[in-house]
């Protein structure tokens, strides 16, 4: 039996890093959403996103149009949820759920995608969860925390 355990709620900025870093598993459906896997279904990094912007430009992508339009509409505010599922199988089945929700300057940033060099910036992480998915990729996710005095200080170009 699985138990699913939630070890964030809340809203987030996403940013998607690295080439092919999402696989598409389901398409629209009755619940109006699309899945999928970060990296590879054994990275069992599952995302499964609810907001109507993200999934249009995922129909678009697929049908062979621009992939930074679909990153664009991909790296917007949503609210997650982030729960593991305790069970047999190892590694734990990770699930993010994307809804809409307004945007904001304050949130933290979820920041998903595959390294292909295994290094991963020095940054402020609050919490990453890495899975190996060849000798060469990583699946990952991780939550980002940014000072926002620090942030607001650096001199836009």
């Amino acid at each position: 039996m699985l138990k699913e355990n939630y070890f964030y709620k809340g809203n987030v900025q996403l940013y998607l890093q690295g080439e092919k870093a999402l696989l598409p598993v389901a398409s629209k459906n009755r619940n109006g959403q699309i899945t999928y896997f970060i990296g590879s279904k054994k990275s069992r990094l599952l995302i499964r996103d609810f907001r109507r912007g993200s999934i249009h430009a995922a129909h678009h992508a697929s049908s062979g149009l621009d992939g930074s339009e679909f990153a664009d509409a991909f790296n917007q505010p949503a609210y997650a949820e982030v729960s593991i599922s305790e069970g047999d199988q190892e590694p734990e089945k990770i699930e993010i759920n994307l809804r809409p929700t307004s945007k904001s300057d304050d949130f933290p940033v979820l920041w998903l995608g595959v390294l292909n060099d295994a290094m991963m910036p020095m940054l402020d992480i609050e919490w990453e969860i890495l899975r190996p998915i060849n000798s060469d990729k990583i699946a990952f996710t991780a939550m980002v925390m940014f000072d926002r005095k620090e942030a607001t200080s650096i001199p836009s170009k």
